[in-house]
């Protein structure tokens, strides 16, 4: 009776089929559900990597940043200083230009009595460490008379930098 009421076995068949259909559907879902929160692991692993490589990036840059600054500050000061006591050293003779890549050109006329327009040139430029250097200078100095009033200049920076000029203008007019 309560299988005609049900439709008989034919009806508890299609359903009890319907059943193992959705259990085999979930079984299949829930092992999908499970893969793709393993790949979730993985790839959240590797984000992790990527965003942490990225700070490092991130802080390596700053630094450079800091350091590219400060080095355009030093020159930038520098340069000002430059032009406000270069202008004082022209009556003796003093030229100075902007050369490549941030170097600085030297002329000296006045100083030699028999032919006051001979002149003696150098350039004034910064190595990677910041420092300055010496190059180009005509006519030669010896090496052991600039050191001096280079280390000068390097240890007093932009302060020391008038005394730099005048004791390069006394080594050419020696």
């Amino acid at each position: 009776e309560s299988s005609a009421k049900y439709g008989g076995n034919n009806a508890v068949g299609g359903v009890a089929e319907r059943r193992k259909k959705l259990e085999n559907k979930q079984g299949k879902l829930e092992q999908e559900v499970s893969m793709l929160e393993s790949k979730n692991v993985v790839e959240q692993a590797q984000l992790e990597e990527v965003l942490a490589e990225e700070a490092a990036i991130r802080m390596e840059a700053d630094k450079v940043r800091t350091k590219k600054e400060e080095i355009e500050m030093a020159r930038g000061i520098t340069v000002e200083d430059l032009t406000k006591g270069l202008l004082n050293y022209r009556f003796t003779g003093l030229h100075f230009a902007k050369g490549e890549k941030g170097t600085l050109k030297f002329k000296f006329t006045k100083l030699d009595r028999e032919d006051q327009s001979r002149s003696f040139t150098f350039t004034l430029s910064m190595d990677e460490n910041s420092d300055y250097e010496l190059s180009d200078l005509n006519p030669h100095l010896d090496q052991r008379e600039t050191n001096p009033v280079l280390n000068g200049l390097n240890t007093d920076g932009k302060n020391g930098f008038n005394s730099f000029v005048v004791g390069m203008r006394k080594l050419f007019k020696e």
